[in-house]
C-alpha cells in the first residue's frame, strides 16, 4: 500500500494538475451543483477546492492503478466532513461474550444480509447530527428490537448523545442504565441535559456485550442473530472516497480507532470474504452508504472493538 501511495502522488502530475483550467472549472462547478455545495466566502470556496482538487487527482489516480475498488469525487471530496477525533475502546467496555468458536455452526450461511429482513434503518448522514457512535448504537437497538417484535422502530440518537457520555459508559449498558429509548419523535433534539423523563422509552435492552477482539467466527455468530456496532480507523483518504469493492487498505490503524458503523452482514466474492457495513455519511457516499470491508484481516480495526446489545 506504501509503494500505490508513492505511484498515486507521482500521478499527480499527469492528472489534474496538468488538465486544462476550464474543464477544471466546469468539473468544480458540475460537482458543486450535483451535491448542493455552497460557501461562505471567496476564501473558503478557495480553499474548499484545493482540497477538491487534490481529491479529484486521487480519484483519477485510483482509477488508472486498481480495478478491484472503486474511489469517486463524493460528497466528502472537499473535505466537508465531520471531523473524526479518537475513541477510546477502552472507554467503551462492555462485557466481554465468554462464547467460545467452536460454538459456531458448521452448517452457518455463507452469506447473509440483514437489509433483506426488514430490519436496517435508513442510511443517515452524521454531518447534520454530530455523533457517529450514537448514530450506530440507536441503529444496532432499532435492528435488535426489529427482530424480536417484528416492526422497526426509529429511536432517539439526541437522548443517547444527552444521556450516554462516551467517555464514561459502555453506551448500550448506558441505554439500560437510564431506562430506555424513547422513539425519534418524542425526544427530537439535542439539549446538551439528560431529560428522557420528558418522554415514554419505546426500547429497554439489558445492555450491551463485546466480541472478543479477534474471533471472528463469534463475531459471525452473533451476526446471525443481530447486527453488530463496530469501532474503525476511517481517516485513510481511500476510505473516505470509496465508491464499491472489497476495500482492505493496510495503511490504516487497528487501534486508534475514530468511527463507528454497523455490521449488517457478511458475504463473498472471487474468494474474498467481507463485511457488510451500513456507514452514517448519508446514502450518496460509497455503495448507497455501504462498505464492504475484508473480513478476516481485522481492516483497521472492525474485529477488535465489535459489541452488541442484548
Amino acid at each position: 500500500m506504501k509503494a500505490a501511495c508513492a505511484v498515486l502522488l507521482l500521478a499527480l502530475t499527469s492528472s489534474s494538475l496538468g488538465a486544462p483550467q476550464g474543464n477544471l472549472q466546469q468539473r468544480w462547478e458540475e460537482w458543486q451543483m450535483k451535491h448542493g455545495r455552497r460557501y461562505s466566502s471567496q476564501g473558503e470556496e478557495t480553499g474548499r477546492r484545493r482540497a477538491w482538487q487534490v481529491n479529484l487527482d486521487l480519484v483519477e489516480a485510483h482509477k488508472r492503478g486498481d480495478a478491484g475498488l472503486s474511489m469517486e469525487t463524493n460528497q466528502v471530496a472537499d473535505g466537508m466532513q465531520s471531523r473524526r477525533q479518537l475513541l477510546n475502546p477502552t472507554a467503551h467496555s462492555p462485557v466481554v461474550d465468554t462464547h467460545h468458536d467452536n460454538d459456531v455452526s458448521p452448517t452457518r450461511p455463507k452469506s447473509f444480509d440483514w437489509r433483506n429482513k426488514g430490519v436496517i434503518s435508513p442510511v443517515t448522514n452524521v454531518d447534520s447530527f454530530g455523533n457517529t457512535f450514537a448514530i450506530v448504537a440507536a441503529g444496532c437497538v432499532e435492528s435488535f428490537l426489529a427482530i424480536k417484535n417484528g416492526y422497526l422502530l426509529g429511536l432517539s440518537t439526541y437522548e443517547i448523545v444527552d444521556c450516554c457520555p462516551l467517555v464514561k459508559d459502555d453506551i448500550f449498558d448506558c441505554i439500560h442504565n437510564f431506562g430506555g429509548l424513547c422513539g425519534a419523535t418524542s425526544y427530537p433534539l439535542f439539549t446538551g441535559q439528560c431529560k428522557n423523563n420528558t418522554c415514554q422509552a419505546v426500547a429497554k435492552i439489558r445492555g450491551g456485550k463485546a466480541v472478543p477482539a479477534g474471533h471472528v467466527n463469534r463475531m459471525v455468530q452473533v451476526l446471525l442473530k443481530r447486527p453488530l456496532a463496530v469501532l474503525i480507523d476511517a481517516s485513510a483518504a481511500s476510505f473516505g472516497r470509496y465508491q464499491n469493492g472489497i476495500y482492505n487498505d493496510t495503511d490504516c490503524s487497528n487501534t486508534k480507532v475514530n468511527h463507528a458503523m454497523q455490521v449488517v452482514g457478511y458475504g463473498e466474492e472471487d474468494g474474498q470474504e467481507f463485511w457488510i457495513c451500513k456507514n452514517t455519511w448519508g446514502p450518496k457516499w460509497g455503495d448507497k452508504g455501504y462498505v464492504r470491508m475484508k473480513k478476516g484481516a481485522d481492516t483497521c480495526g472492525i474485529e477488535s472493538h465489535a459489541s452488541y446489545p442484548y
